[in-house]
This record gives structure tokens, C-alpha cells and sequence, in this order.
């Protein structure tokens, strides 16, 4: 996303360098061949003074301080928290990468093979596990850039940023997707045919897609790479004379659709789902509501940190607070809160996996079809329809149990 995400944690720290001081001053843009000289900069020195006006805040590397107070600023030092990125961030992104591909790929294998006619939930979860696939494919790229430079070139640049945000965006609407369909079969459970439908979760799917895709257009347009006096590539977005003012705009809209929203949803879904389950005590009430309560308790302490962090940044900026010290330590929590909040795509899938009865025992088909590859396929194959026959007996056991909790439901409304 541009100015946020991988761009967010050390991209940031590439093109800032801050003069605190009281008040504090909002964050200038420099080139990388300016931090390659950190260590010769004296850190209680104050910045020399210059004629040259900025016209863009990501296109010079001086401020005009004629009306400011020399005694006043002091040097913000970053080349620690910059030694720090250049190691923890690709470890980090590695990981990410191999779990998140692992998992999401063995999700996207089981409800391909063993799932015919999907139905809503399969739908969303299907789209989940196809939006974090293409988001930790990301990752490595990042990565690379971080320990060395870009070397992807501008076609690439653009693409990886767009792919970004989309599956950024599109996996966090999913999982509201989600919750809103087991609202809609729990708490509505009566009008099913009218209100969920597989149709009608396609064109969601699709909506969910166009609407991360508008919002990826700053990528196509803004990030672009852009080379240092010393022939190092970067991968950032240009926004002329004002980025001050998208960058805020960003981490507010990250902070609204990506975080508040989806969490207010899925509090609200939650919650009624809870008292229905509650009223009406169905078989396994109890492992409903923890479920319920994990999957909203795994959102917040994933996206909270992070938003908590893009949030004070913003504040940052705007100068209603902040020196140095505060600088450098939300520039640490960016990196960790970040690292915390994407490895959604790794943990996120399993979780409204293992929710559903029915994908358990879809993937108890897939491993004993793995599992049973040795043996005559006779044998294989009596076995995969062993459990075929049991996956679908359990659907149906559980789409029974769903009609009575409806019948319940409609007999409670109408008394």
C-alpha cells in the first residue's frame, strides 16, 4: 500500500530524517545516499542552514530554516533503527512467506478437491486463501529490496505495490465477509434462500475485488522507482508537493476501512450470533461461542497494535506531539506491530477453517487420500470414498441441525 505496510516499516525510515525540536517539525525526505553518510553526521550538531526552498517533499534533501531557532533542533539519529529493519524485516517476510504459502496452499488444494458445489462460506474462504496467496507472494520482493535495493525494475514495482494493497484490503473485507454470512445463517436462519444465496455470494467476491482494486489506483499512479546518486534503486511513491497530506490520508483510510469497520462488523455479527446461541442452546453452543470469541479477539491483537501505531504517526506529522526518542521508538513498533499484523495471512485461514465442521472433515479426506498414496489404489481409492461418503453424511448432519436452529428461530419470533 503506498506509504503504508512494507513501505510503512522501513521505506519510511529510507526517506525520513527528522529535526526535532520544540515544537516539533514535521518529517523531510532525503535520498539514500544521505543515510549511507549517518555515521560521519554528528548526532548534536544542528542542521546547516541553506537558501534553497524544498518544492516537493520527496525531491530535495534541505529545508529552508532561516526562521528557526538554531540552538533549538538537534540531529534525529536513525541508522540503528535502519541496521535493525535491514535484518529483522526479511527474516520476518521469510517466514511469512513460507507459512502463509503453506497454508493458504493446503486450504486452496482441500476446497478445490473436496468441495463440488461450494457454498457461501466456502466461497469467501476460497477468495480469503486466493487473497493471501497473492499477498505473501509480495513479500519476497520486499524483502530483497530491504537487504540489498530494487533490482525488479519499474513494470514490477508498480505491479508488487498494487498486488499489495489489493490482497491487503480484499483479505481483511473477506474475513468480514465472513462473519457477515454466519450472522446471516445463525441469526437469520429462517430466509435462507433469500438472503444466501451462492449467487449472491459471487457478486460480494466481486465487489470485495473491485473495491480493493480502487483502492490500489495510488499505486498504479504514484510508486514508481527511483535511483540514488550512487546508482541504488528504490521502490517508493512520488507525490510531488504532497505527501505530507496522502501520507496522512493513507494510514486514516488504513485506519477506517482496513481496521475500525471491519472490527465494529464483526463485534456487531458476533454478539448476535452469541445471544442466539445462547436463547436457543443448539448442540455445541458452548464451542461456538469460543470459537466466535477467538476469531474476534484474533483480529483485534493482530490489526490493533499496528493501526494503534499507524494512528500516533499520524499524530506525529500533524505535530500534536513528539521529539526525537518518540520518533524512533514508533519507528521500531512499526516494524514489530507490522510484522505482527501480516501474519493474519498465516493463522487467519486456519482459524475460520477449523470453524467449519465440514472443511474438518474435508481435510481429514485429503490427508488419508495423501496419506494412503503408497498403497494399492484399490484400496486408495476405497478409502477416499469412505470418506467422501462420511464428509458429506457430516454436511448433512450439519445443514439438519442448521434447519432445526431456523425452525427454532422462526417458532421464538413468532411467540
Amino acid at each position: 500500500m503506498v506509504g503504508l505496510g512494507p513501505q510503512s516499516s522501513y521505506f519510511h525510515l529510507l526517506h525520513s530524517w527528522d529535526y526535532r525540536g520544540v515544537p516539533p517539525l514535521s518529517t523531510c525526505f532525503l535520498r539514500t545516499s544521505i543515510l549511507r553518510d549517518l555515521p560521519n553526521m554528528a548526532t548534536n550538531s544542528p542542521p546547516p542552514f541553506t537558501t534553497e526552498v524544498t518544492r516537493t517533499e520527496n525531491s530535495s534533501f534541505f529545508y529552508d530554516y532561516d526562521y528557526l531557532d538554531e540552538a533549538a533542533f538537534l540531529l534525529c539519529r536513525k541508522d540503528t533503527i535502519l541496521f535493525f529493519a535491514k535484518i529483522f524485516l526479511p527474516v520476518i517476510y521469510s517466514l511469512i512467506f513460507v507459512l502463509g504459502l503453506s497454508g493458504n496452499l493446503l486450504l486452496l488444494v482441500v476446497l478445490l478437491r473436496y468441495v463440488p458445489r461450494r457454498r457461501m462460506t466456502e466461497v469467501y474462504l476460497l477468495n480469503l486463501a486466493i487473497s493471501n496467496l497473492l499477498f505473501v507472494v509480495t513479500l519476497p520482493f520486499w524483502g530483497i529490496s530491504i537487504a540489498w535495493h530494487w533490482v525488479f525494475g519499474n513494470f514490477l514495482c508498480k505491479m508488487v505495490s498494487t498486488l499489495y494493497t489489493i490482497n491487503f484490503y480484499s483479505g481483511i473485507f473477506f474475513i468480514s465477509c465472513m462473519s457477515l454470512d454466519k450472522y446471516l445463517e445463525i441469526v437469520h436462519a429462517r430466509p435462507l434462500h433469500r438472503l444466501r444465496t451462492r449467487a449472491k455470494s459471487l457478486f460480494l467476491a466481486v465487489i470485495v475485488w473491485v473495491v480493493a482494486l480502487a483502492i490500489s489506483i495510488p499505486d498504479m499512479v504514484f510508486v514508481q522507482i527511483h535511483e540514488d546518486p550512487q546508482g541504488v534503486w528504490n521502490c517508493y511513491p512520488d507525490f510531488g508537493g504532497h505527501g505530507t497530506i496522502w501520507k496522512l490520508f493513507l494510514r486514516f483510510q488504513q485506519n477506517i476501512l482496513g481496521f475500525l469497520l471491519p472490527l465494529l462488523a464483526m463485534i456487531f455479527f458476533y454478539s448476535r450470533i452469541g445471544c442466539v446461541l445462547v436463547r436457543l442452546r443448539p448442540p455445541g453452543q458452548g464451542r461456538a461461542l469460543r470459537m466466535a470469541a477467538t476469531l474476534v479477539v484474533a483480529f483485534f491483537v493482530m490489526w490493533f497494535p499496528y493501526n494503534l501505531t499507524l494512528f500516533l504517526h499520524s499524530l506525529l506529522d500533524l505535530q500534536v506531539f513528539g521529539n526525537c526518542k518518540v520518533s524512533q521508538h514508533l519507528d521500531y513498533a512499526m516494524q514489530v506491530t507490522e510484522s505482527l499484523a501480516f501474519f493474519h495471512c498465516c493463522f487467519t485461514p486456519v482459524l475460520y477453517a477449523f470453524s467449519s465442521c465440514r472443511f474438518r472433515q474435508y481435510l481429514k479426506t485429503f490427508l488419508a487420500a495423501v496419506l494412503r498414496w503408497h498403497l494399492a489404489p484399490g484400496t486408495a481409492q476405497a478409502s477416499l470414498s469412505s470418506c467422501s461418503e462420511s464428509s458429506r453424511l457430516t454436511a448433512q448432519e450439519e445443514m439438519t441441525s442448521m434447519n432445526d436452529l431456523g425452525k427454532r428461530q422462526a417458532e421464538g419470533s413468532l411467540s
